[in-house]
């Protein structure tokens, strides 16, 4: 005959206790969801939990070596200026990860950085290859010569008032002596210089017995009564000469400009629109973004080969990562309004409810069958006329 088994009464308390909590977490696990969908969502929402962390530490960037001018030392006499370059790397924050870049941020328009790097080289090598006097006359568009240039254009080429009166709508007038600071200078900074040089020699022979010293005195007690519609010609003269030695553009590229309005639609003819003054535009479309209204505009500019482009940046003394066009460039309206959605870099999924919108044209330079400018600027200076077209003409070697 067996003995039973005695079990004392700790022990049985215990195993008791146990076997209670063991049902009670079961009873807690098995009810915790509503049902297998719940359940379901729940398994997605701690991948997504996961997936989050990725998003947040990882974006894309890419970075392309240029240059920067350091210091423009104008010379004391009619010599050449020198000027230094330093290096410098421009960074473009894209937004997007290897997770959201399908939708993250569609105003950017992905293409081979690549092709950007063998544009910029070679941009790099023609601005270095400039004369002083070149480089001098194409930062004269980085500060207040743009304004200037373009009221004189859209003016019927004409200044009828105070050369350091005129403005851009209203916010930024122009100033002919600017202070050294803004260009890196060891002295102020006359703008036109070269072309006012030319200007004074052909008015009176007499100049030329002057320093350089002198004649710059000269210019900033008198300047006011120049005849700028000639200054101004020649400005622009000077400046188609230097696209022409501009290198042209072997692949297809994306620049951006942030406007205002839809001028450029309102302007079009045939679904083309020509630009009378110099075009600037900026390889990052954030700094588009910041030039730009709610309501318009990005333009997204593509650049086939042959397109004449010039990496003004590198002698900017702002970090607009800005690029040039000519005067007169032609522009394709390829797409003319769509509103693109963009999104916060830490977005997992598009959710229109949290996206900005913004209006977007897509544009294309055309270009000569050449690949290069062929036509001329042959502005003349009158008044009451219907302005002539801009044209290009190869100087005579």
């Amino acid at each position: 005959m067996s003995k039973s088994l005695s079990i004392s009464n700790s022990v049985k308390k215990s195993l008791l206790s146990s076997l209670y909590r063991a049902r009670k977490r079961i009873e807690y696990n098995k009810d915790i969801y509503i049902d297998t969908d719940h359940k379901t969502m729940c398994e997605y929402y701690n991948k997504y939990q996961e997936l989050q962390k990725k998003f947040s530490g990882k974006k894309t960037k890419v970075s392309y070596n240029t240059l920067k001018i350091d210091k423009h030392l104008l010379s004391e006499n009619h010599d050449e200026d020198e000027i230094l370059f330093i290096d410098n790397e421009l960074t473009i924050d894209l937004l997007y990860n290897e997770y959201n870049k399908n939708f993250i941020n569609k105003i950017y328009v992905k293409i081979d950085p690549d092709k950007y790097t063998e544009w910029i080289n070679k941009q790099n090598i023609f601005i270095k290859s400039l004369t002083p006097e070149e480089i001098y006359t194409l930062r004269c568009h980085t500060h207040d010569g743009d304004v200037i240039v373009n009221y004189f254009i859209k003016n019927n080429f004409s200044i009828d008032k105070n050369i350091d009166e005129i403005d851009y709508n209203d916010n930024r007038k122009s100033k002919i002596i600017v202070n050294k600071k803004i260009f890196n200078s060891n002295r102020d900074y006359i703008l036109f210089y070269y072309q006012i040089k030319k200007y004074l020699y052909e008015k009176d022979v007499k100049l030329k017995d002057l320093t350089r010293m002198e004649l710059e005195e000269y210019i900033k007690k008198n300047y006011f009564d120049f005849e700028w519609n000639k200054i101004l010609m020649m400005y622009i003269s000077d400046i188609n000469n230097i696209f022409i030695k501009c290198p042209n553009v072997d692949n297809s590229l994306v620049f951006y400009r942030g406007v205002y309005d839809d001028y450029y639609i309102r302007d079009s003819k045939r679904g083309s629109y020509e630009a009378e003054t110099l075009s600037s535009a900026t390889l990052n479309y954030k700094v588009a973004v910041t030039y730009a209204d709610r309501n318009c505009c990005i333009m997204r500019i593509k650049a086939d080969k042959g397109s004449k482009v010039i990496l003004i940046d590198n002698l900017s003394n702002y970090n607009e990562y800005e690029v040039l066009f000519p005067f007169g460039t032609k522009f394709f309206i390829d797409y003319p309004r769509h509103q693109i959605n963009f999104y916060k870099t830490s977005e997992i999924c598009p959710d229109e409810t949290k996206s900005k919108k913004m209006m977007v044209t897509d544009l294309s330079v055309i270009t000569s069958k050449a690949g290069s400018l062929s036509k001329s600027t042959n502005y003349t200076a009158t008044k009451k006329t219907t302005p002539p077209k801009t044209t290009i003409v190869r100087s005579a070697k």
